[in-house]
């Protein structure tokens, strides 16, 4: 019986996702449906495909040796149909398609919505799907297929694990800055800034990072009094006069913050380098979201002119 090349397909985007459901939402199909497709494809090899003593207790979905060595011929059927399509965009002499970018409140606004504007101008054909996410789901739905370009913040002094089928690309780097209220009088020792309140930035964000890094460097530990997790939320709270904040310029540049007061010279808390994370492959990325991306580089570019 011929390979139905579509079950292949399906076969490499459960792999990809590690799973039935998370395949399913990159397909556009029901779990069922995908579920369908593989025990089809079982029927048609004569093999047994996916190693169901393994399913359960929140555990990824595992492929058997058969079922890998099919997968990875899917991968070179994809790459095919790639190279295809941008042979075809090349004979139509236009892109098209749609694309799927996520990423947190600042870089949206500051690099992708500018680069939407200027791509529904120069290609109408391309149709952007934007998702705000964090990191963490955001890379969950780019492996499984469910965005293309993702947009992060990651601070240059933490080493980062080499990300295993992806790329990471440096965008622009933001600097960050010390805000506090302006009803503040400001000491000449930066140690009373430090010794706090603070409005400080989420856990695991890079504000969080560089408020730690900053403080430790002078052996004080900070006083978090008030936690946020959007920029918007933490310049209200010190334009209130509830304590200091690290900030970006990016977000500073468009956030209205009255009542706060930019220091300069008192705290150097660093920078965040802007990325944007994508998957490596021959299929990756898609002609429309590589038409996308360099938008949106090219607005990061614009944006660094302006510092």
């Amino acid at each position: 019986m011929p390979l139905d090349p579509r079950r292949l397909l399906v076969l490499r985007a459960v792999r990809r996702a590690g799973g039935v459901l998370a395949a399913s939402r990159a397909l556009h199909l029901t779990p069922s449906g995908v579920s369908q497709h593989l025990v089809r494809l079982e029927a048609e090899t004569g093999l047994t495909l996916v190693d169901r003593s393994r399913r359960g207790g929140g555990r990824s979905l595992e492929l058997t040796a058969a079922g890998q060595a099919l997968a990875d011929h899917a991968e070179h059927l994809a790459d095919v149909l790639a190279d295809a399509e941008r042979e075809l965009t090349t004979l139509r002499g236009r892109t098209s398609g749609p694309v799927r970018i996520g990423g947190f409140d600042t870089v949206l606004r500051r690099l992708l919505a500018p680069a939407i504007t200027e791509l529904s101008v120069s290609h109408p054909a391309i149709t952007p799907h934007v998702v705000e996410s964090d990191e963490k789901s955001g890379m969950a739905m780019l492996r499984s297929g469910r965005l293309d370009l993702l947009l992060v913040e990651r601070n240059p002094d933490i080493a980062q694990r080499p990300s295993v089928g992806v790329i990471v690309e440096g965008l622009l780097r933001d600097t960050y800055r010390v805000v506090v209220p302006a009803s503040w009088a400001l000491p000449d020792d930066p140690d009373r800034v430090l010794r706090g309140p603070w409005v400080a930035a989420s856990a695991g964000l890079s504000a969080r990072h560089a408020l730690d890094q900053l403080c430790a460097e002078s052996s004080i530990t900070p006083d978090c009094r008030h936690t946020c997790t959007e920029s918007s939320a933490m310049l209200a709270l010190v334009g209130a006069g509830l304590g200091a904040a690290i900030v970006a310029d990016l977000a500073l540049s468009y956030l209205p913050h009255p009542g706060v007061r930019t220091t300069t010279g008192i705290l150097q808390p660093g920078t965040r380098v802007l990325s944007v994370v994508y998957r490596r492959g021959r299929a990756d990325p898609t002609p429309a979201a590589a038409v996308v991306l360099d938008a949106v580089r090219a607005q990061a570019v614009d944006e660094a002119a302006k510092n």
